[in-house]
């Protein structure tokens, strides 16, 4: 058995844990002290959380981050200082709500790109700190708005009229807390997060996720792993034609693809047998070593 696990975990996060504790889990499990998470849950969300381990935390940047699919409900009629139901309520509405029909028509508004303000208990970093850790010091502290993009916000009624079910597709670093809050600010009547489920990013669905025991082995992991070759990163794949350009390209050297690559600025660098070696930037029709995962052993130096 490999000391050493490299790939991508697909886990279902239940509600509770953070994604940090759902890491550590994982480390504890694998053996492994090289784990990270690739896209943030709250801890009462719960949903798909890409885990990256070992040699695959190098490439957290290249997998997808969007679109991101959410599915979950969300409640007319009061504000909190966490724009979920786990916050102190700020305000609470009195009198009737909007009706089903001006509630639809204010979340199409939301599609588009927008600016959004991040909750002021959320992980966005101002002036280096993390904006929870401000808010339970009680410094008001607003983040500046950061461009996303929401490209659906489909809402159904329910039996109660403040608690509305909705799926969103958002790009990444958008919060669903926030959509919510800013849909009930809209409407005049405040709104929150009521429960969220994310069940897609990208290409990575949540029903290839696997949950997560109390207690994971390593048996476990190694066997929910998907390995780095079958990892879907975004830049698309080019491969050498030699093992002496591979070599090459394991140095840190730039070498020439074989045929024609696509016309990409990055590309993911293959072996002539398809092991994924690492990404590259074309340039001049040269592929430039950026992340070189498998780097040649000091005897191998020498080869021609």
């Amino acid at each position: 058995m490999s000391d050493s696990l490299d790939g991508l975990l697909l886990i279902d996060k239940p509600t509770g844990p953070t994604s940090h504790d759902v890491v550590q889990r994982v480390r504890r499990a694998s053996g492994m002290r090289r784990v990270g998470h690739a896209g943030t849950l709250d801890p009462a969300a719960r949903g798909l959380l890409p885990l990256v381990l070992g040699r695959a935390t190098r490439l957290v940047r290249f997998l997808p981050a969007s679109p991101k699919t959410y599915r979950g409900t969300l409640r007319l009629g009061r504000a909190t200082a966490t724009d979920d139901e786990t916050g102190e309520i700020v305000t609470e509405h009195v009198g009737p709500l909007p009706p089903a029909l001006q509630v639809a028509e204010a979340a199409r508004a939301f599609l588009g790109l927008q600016l959004q303000v991040p909750p002021a208990y959320s992980a966005r970093r101002v002036g280096g700190r993390r904006l929870y850790r401000l808010a339970r010091q009680g410094v008001v502290t607003e983040a500046p708005p950061a461009e996303i993009e929401v490209m659906r916000f489909d809402l159904r009624a329910t039996a109660d009229p403040a608690v509305y079910e909705f799926t969103a597709d958002v790009s990444g670093g958008t919060y669903i807390r926030a959509l919510a809050r800013d849909l009930g600010r809209s409407l005049g009547c405040g709104g929150t997060l009521a429960t969220l489920v994310r069940t897609r990013i990208g290409p990575l669905d949540i029903g290839e996720a696997r949950s997560l025991p109390e207690a994971p082995d390593r048996r476990w992991v190694e066997d929910a792993l998907i390995g780095l070759d079958q990892m879907p990163l975004t830049p698309p794949p080019v491969r050498l034609a030699t093992d002496e350009s591979t070599r090459r390209f394991r140095l840190g050297s730039a070498v020439l693809p074989a045929g024609s690559p696509p016309a990409c600025e990055l590309l993911r660098v293959l072996a002539p047998d398809g092991t994924l070696l690492g990404i590259a930037e074309q340039r001049t029709g040269e592929l430039h070593p950026k992340v070189v995962l498998l780097p040649v052993r000091p005897e191998e130096r020498e080869q021609s």
